[in-house]
Order: structure tokens, then sequence, then C-alpha cells
């Protein structure tokens, strides 16, 4: 069962169907939103987990044209990858 965090972002904000559903499939896996932040190319809700190698494959096998991006990050920026759609996208932290 999934609890709602009372500082959670409101996921409701994302106009993508994919992004917020995989959003609400990261959170019933344990992870956290933890803020949605304005990108110059998107909305991002920024997730406080990884991207786990079984959730990546189902965003695969379901969205197959989602886009995917990976980011090496900077000294002021910790990489992530993760998805966009039409303005709106989904953050995962990656190891540097």
């Amino acid at each position: 069962m999934t609890y709602h965090q009372p500082d959670a972002p409101d996921l409701s904000q994302i106009k993508s169907e994919a992004i917020r559903a995989i959003a609400e499939m990261a959170i019933a896996g344990g992870n956290e939103a933890l803020s949605l932040a304005q990108w110059s190319k998107a909305l991002v809700a920024h997730m406080r987990d990884g991207l786990t190698p079984a959730l990546k494959a189902e965003i695969a096998a379901r969205w197959p044209t989602l886009e995917y991006y990976s980011d090496n990050g900077s000294p002021h920026n910790q990489p992530d990858e993760g998805y966009i759609e039409n303005g709106f996208a989904i953050s995962f932290p990656r190891p540097r």
C-alpha cells in the first residue's frame, strides 16, 4: 500500500499520462517524488531513488516510443536518467 507523504508534490500537474503513470509506478515500488521543478524543456518530477531495471523494462514495454535520456551530471548536478514527453519529464538519480 502506498501512503501519501504530506510534503509530496502534486503529480496532477503532470499532464503526460505516461510520465504521471511512471511516477505513480515508482512510488508504488517504494520510491518517492521529491519535487516538481520547471526546467527549460519540461516540468520535471524528481525522484528520490534510481530507476530500477524492472521499472525500466516495464516502461520500455508499455511506452516503446517514449523519449529516454541519460545525463552524466556536472560539478553542480548529480547524474540522472529519465523520460520526457510533451513538456513533462521524470528524473531518477544515478550514481557519480
